[in-house]
């Protein structure tokens, strides 16, 4: 059973948001059974590209210190695939056997039903609570945070954009736990 953290799902969702037109990819980190975070890399996708090679080789190391590793890979995609690329999962189950794929449906962000789905299929997840879930999709609907998140490609774009530590969006997520 892996369990997920609120601000591992939020953080993808919030990416997908703050990019609605784009496919958008990121990173899964966490340590035991447990997702606990997420690192946004791209919005101008393209599976295993550059950026995220880099953005894999970044992510490591803040994951190393802070205690934490590399687990899986997000992905939300415009175009209604609801395949997580297996190919960024084959590369990072070289050094992590386990990582799990989330995908997230961009059309199910404007909906009550549940907005993601994984890679195996049958991985078995304890998700945040109903209450969680739903501060989620309000952080969209009501305050608009994800206006606020940067990743890898915006900061590649202005180094001032801080993906590692999306401060501002961490801190309004912290509030839904």
């Amino acid at each position: 059973m892996t369990t997920i953290t609120a601000e591992a799902y939020a953080l993808p969702l919030l990416h997908a948001a703050a990019h609605p037109e784009s496919n958008v990819a990121g990173l899964l980190l966490g340590r035991a059974g447990a997702i606990v975070t997420a690192l946004p890399v791209l919005h101008r996708y393209a599976a295993l590209s550059p950026t995220l090679e880099l953005g894999i080789d970044m992510a490591r190391a803040w994951a190393k210190k802070h205690g934490l590793e590399v687990v899986g890979y997000y992905e939300a995609r415009t175009d209604g695939n609801a395949r997580v690329s297996e190919a960024v999962l084959a590369s990072l189950r070289t050094e992590t056997p386990g990582a799990l794929g989330l995908i997230l449906d961009n059309d199910k962000l404007r909906t009550t039903e549940p907005v993601y789905s994984t890679s195996p299929v049958d991985a078995s997840i304890e998700w945040p609570s109903e209450a969680v879930r739903a501060g989620a999709l309000d952080l969209v609907r009501k305050s608009s945070v994800h206006v606020q998140l940067r990743d890898l490609d915006d900061h590649l774009d202005d180094a001032h954009n801080d993906w590692l530590g999306n401060e501002a969006v961490r801190a309004a997520v912290a509030k839904l736990a």
